[in-house]
This record gives structure tokens, sequence and C-alpha cells, in this order.
């Protein structure tokens, strides 16, 4: 025979089970959705890591960072803050803070470590007030970069440089938000 009791008590576990069922069901759909929200700033994190490192970007900003000249610096960093598609972002090499866009604090990052690809050799800088770039093309001599520079590119800043092969690989630390 079924009391009133009994009925309360049924009522009460039935409203018990459903409370911990909703609350359940809505801390798990919370931890998925971050779980995806995560996942996707990963994914745009590594897709940028690896443009900048396949197009070459990181490395000839690595080789125009690394003068002492404070107008090649500010280039390489407008060139390098231009090729990064991200809105919220901190990139460090070999941890220096490079550029910060719009960055508070992240426990995300991309970590890439970069060995410079290039031989040993003259190589020349050339660019404009908006744009900085390293000829892909080496030259054995100063005089023949310097005049292939003067005759065959049209740029404002041309600079023939040499590059040795001493400088070791670069820690990249790209942080997203």
């Amino acid at each position: 025979m079924i009391f009133d009791y009994d009925l309360i008590i049924a009522t009460i576990i039935l409203i018990v089970g459903l409370g911990m069922w909703s609350v359940s069901l809505v801390e798990h759909n919370n931890v998925y959705l971050d779980a995806v929200k995560n996942e996707y700033k990963i994914d745009k994190g590594l897709s940028t890591m690896e443009t900048l490192i396949k197009s070459g970007v990181l490395q000839d900003f690595v080789i125009l960072y690394s003068f002492n000249d404070t107008e090649i610096k500010r280039k390489a960093i407008m060139l390098l803050n231009n090729s990064i598609p991200l809105d919220s972002y901190r990139l460090e090499i070999n941890n220096e803070t490079i550029i910060e866009k719009n960055f508070n604090s992240s426990n995300t990052y991309i970590i890439a470590t970069l060995i410079l690809n290039r031989s040993e050799g003259w190589y020349i800088i050339y660019g404009n007030d908006t744009y900085i770039d390293i000829l892909d093309k080496r030259f054995p001599d100063y005089m023949i970069a310097k005049e292939y520079a003067e005759k065959q590119l049209n740029y404002p800043i041309l600079m023939p440089v040499y590059y040795s092969k001493n400088i070791s690989s670069v820690i990249v630390k790209l942080y997203i938000k």
C-alpha cells in the first residue's frame, strides 16, 4: 500500500535527482564549450606560426632584428606585425617580448624552435618606408652584392649585409588569447 509519505519521499528523490542531472549537464556542457574554444585558439595560433615560418617572414625578422640599427629593427617589427592576423597576442623571441597587441595574459602558447636556414655569405636588405625584406640570393662578395642591388632593385633602402652561420637556434613563443 502506498502512503502519502512514500509519495513525498519519491518526489523529493526525483527532484534531487533531476537537479543533480541538470547541474551535471550544465557543467559538462560548459567544459565542452571551453574545450572547443581552446582548440580553436590553438589551431589559429598553430596556423599563424606555420604561415610565419613557411613564408620566411620569421627567419627574415630574426636576421633583421639582430642588427643594431633601430630603423631596421622598427621596420622588421612592422613587417612581422603585418604578417600576424590575430587580434590579441604576444610574440616572444628568446624570452624577449617583441610584439604585444591587445594582450593581458594567457596560458595558451605555441612554441617553435627556428633554425636559420641560410648559407653563409652576403645578402641584400631592401625595402621602403612600409616594406622591408631580405633577398634570397646569396653573393660571394660585398661589391657584387652592392652592384646587383643598385642595378636590379629599385628601392630606397638597399643594404648588403654579411650573414654568418654562428647564429644558433631561436626559440619563438606566440601567446594567444
